[in-house]
C-alpha cells in the first residue's frame, strides 16, 4: 500500500488542478481549506479511511454516497476533488468521458420494521440487499446521474443549469439528440445510449433506493448540518412544486426558470443541499418535482398495439435480476424494453386493480412497505417498484411519507414515471409515482436520466 505521503501528494495536485482551473465559488473555497488542512500535517498513518468505502449510516455526514475505489472507477472517468472526503460537496461525485456528473452509490441492505427504514452496508441477519444492485448479478453498486439530463451537444447528459430534455417537440425534445430518439416516454431508452453502450434509464429499483436512502437519513438525523431537508416537514428532499419555482412546503427553497412553463434549471435548487437525495451537496438531485422521470424495469405486459384484453393487476411486470439494464436498447417488444420474456410476474391486487386515480402513502400507523428476505417473494418486489401495503395507504397519506402518492392505472405497454412535476404541490416526491402513461405517451414534463454498473 501506497504511504500516507502518496495521498497528500494526490490530494495537493487536485488542490492545484482546482485553484488553477475553476471558477466554482463552492470549489474554490474548499481547495483553500484543503490547503490548510495539508498544513502542519506530518506523513505517517493510514493511506485510507476505510468508511469512506460503504453507504454510511443514517443521519451521519457523507451518507447514502460513497467514494469508489480507483481500480473500479471505469476507464477515462474523473473523479471530482474532493471525492473521498465525507465533508466535500464532491464526495462520491465523479465525471463521466462525456462530460456528465454521475453520483456513485454503493450497495446497502435494508429492512423495515413498522415504518422504520433500517440500512447496512453489509448483510447483517434479517436483511435483504436491495433490489437496485442486481444487474444481471449482484453489483458493488452503481453510477446515478446528479441531475435530470439536457441535450449537451446532442448528448443526453448530466450537468447543472441546463433545461432538461423532455418527450415532447414543444421542450427540449429528445429527438433533438444524436442518435434521434422518438418523441415518446419509451424513447428514453434510446436517448441514454448517446452516452454510450453500458448506460441504461435508470430503473425504478433505483429510485426507490434513493428514496429508502432519503426517508432513512431524515429520519434519523438531528442536524441540518448532516441532512439540509430536516429543519421543515417532511423530512425528505425538496423540490419545484408549487408551479412557482418554490417547495410547496419550504419556501426558502427556490429555482431558476428554464424558460418553459415553470420548469426549473437542472440542479438550480436553492439552498442545493435540500435539493438532495442525502441533504448534502453531495447528492443526488432533481429527484422531487421539476420533471416527471420515466423509470425502467417495471411495466404491465408486453401488449403495445390494438390488444382488446382489459388490463388485469396480476399483468404486471418486473425486470428479471438476471437481466442488465444496459442491455436494454429501445422500447421494442423483441429484445427491447417491452419483450415479455426479460420480466417475471408482479401482482399488485388489492393495491392496484382499477383505474381509479390517486391514493397516497402513510394511513395513521399502518405499516407503508411490505418486508421480506426472499428476493423471490411478491412482497419484495412490490416494495422494490414502490408499490404499499394495501392497509398502508390513505385518501390523504402522512408527513412522514411527505403525502407522497401512486397514481392507479391498468395500461399495456406502461412507461412508470417517477417525482412529480413543477405543479404537483406535496403529491410530488421520491415514493411519488404514476401508471397512467403508455410508452407511446409524449409530455413537455417528462423526462429522465441514466444510471451505469461498474
Amino acid at each position: 500500500m501506497a504511504d500516507f505521503k502518496t495521498a497528500q501528494q494526490k490530494l495537493l495536485e487536485r488542490i492545484q488542478d482546482v485553484a488553477n482551473s475553476s471558477t466554482d465559488l463552492e470549489q474554490l473555497a474548499y481547495a483553500a481549506s484543503g490547503l490548510e488542512k495539508l498544513a502542519g500535517q506530518n506523513f505517517s498513518g493510514p493511506l485510507v479511511n476505510p468508511d469512506i468505502y460503504n453507504i454510511g449510516k443514517p443521519g451521519e455526514q457523507g451518507f447514502g454516497v460513497a467514494a469508489i475505489h480507483d481500480e473500479d472507477l471505469p476507464a477515462g472517468w474523473t473523479k471530482l476533488f474532493g471525492h473521498d472526503d465525507p465533508s466535500s460537496p464532491n464526495y462520491g461525485n465523479v465525471l463521466d468521458t462525456a462530460g456528465s456528473v454521475m453520483v456513485w452509490v454503493p450497495k446497502f441492505h435494508y429492512k423495515i420494521e413498522g415504518n422504520v427504514i433500517f440500512i447496512s452496508a453489509t448483510a447483517k441477519s434479517g436483511y435483504v440487499l436491495h433490489r437496485a444492485f442486481m444487474d444481471g448479478y449482484e453489483r458493488k453498486g452503481v453510477f446515478v446521474d446528479k441531475y435530470s439530463c439536457g441535450n449537451i451537444g446532442g448528448v443526453f447528459a448530466s450537468k447543472q443549469g441546463v433545461d432538461p430534455c423532455s418527450t415532447h417537440s414543444d421542450h427540449n425534445p429528445i429527438e433533438g439528440l444524436n442518435n434521434a430518439p422518438a418523441n415518446r416516454h419509451g424513447g428514453l431508452y434510446t436517448a441514454v445510449k448517446t452516452r454510450g453502450a453500458g448506460y441504461g434509464l435508470t430503473s425504478i429499483f433505483i429510485y426507490n433506493a434513493l428514496g429508502f436512502l432519503a426517508y432513512a437519513h431524515g429520519q434519523a438525523a438531528t442536524t441540518s448540518a448532516n441532512c439540509a431537508y430536516i429543519d421543515v416537514s417532511p423530512k425528505m428532499p425538496k423540490g419545484n412544486l408549487n408551479n412557482a419555482l418554490k417547495d410547496v412546503n419550504d419556501p426558502s427553497v427556490t429555482f431558476t426558470a428554464s424558460g418553459y412553463s415553470n420548469c426549473a434549471l437542472t440542479g438550480s435548487g436553492a439552498p442545493f443541499a435540500k435539493t438532495t437525495h442525502n441533504g448534502q451537496s453531495s447528492g443526488v438531485a432533481d429527484l422531487v418535482g421539476n420533471m416527471w422521470e420515466v423509470a425502467s424495469g417495471f411495466t404491465l405486459d408486453q401488449n403495445q398495439t390494438g390488444d382488446t384484453d382489459t388490463p388485469e393487476p396480476t399483468d404486471f411486470l418486473i425486470l428479471k435480476e438476471s437481466v442488465k439494464i444496459s442491455d436494454i436498447a429501445d422500447d421494442s417488444a423483441t429484445g427491447g424494453a417491452y419483450d415479455p420474456s426479460l420480466y417475471d410476474s408482479l401482482d399488485l391486487t388489492g393495491v392496484v386493480d382499477d383505474d381509479t386515480g390517486w391514493i397516497y402513502l402513510g394511513n395513521e400507523l399502518e405499516q407503508v412497505f411490505g418486508f421480506s428476505t426472499n428476493r423471490a417473494d411478491q412482497a419484495y418486489r412490490r416494495t422494490s417498484c414502490g408499490i404499499p401495503l394495501q392497509a398502508g395507504v390513505s385518501s390523504s397519506g402522512t408527513t412522514q411519507f411527505g403525502n407522497d402518492g401512486v397514481s392507479k392505472f391498468l395500461r399495456h405497454g406502461l412507461a412508470c414515471i417517477v417525482g412529480g412535476t413543477w405543479s404537483y404541490g406535496s403529491a410530488a416526491g421520491v415514493f411519488t409515482l404514476t401508471l397512467y402513461y403508455y410508452r407511446t405517451a409524449s409530455d413537455g414534463s417528462v423526462g429522465g436520466r441514466t444510471a451505469y454498473y461498474v
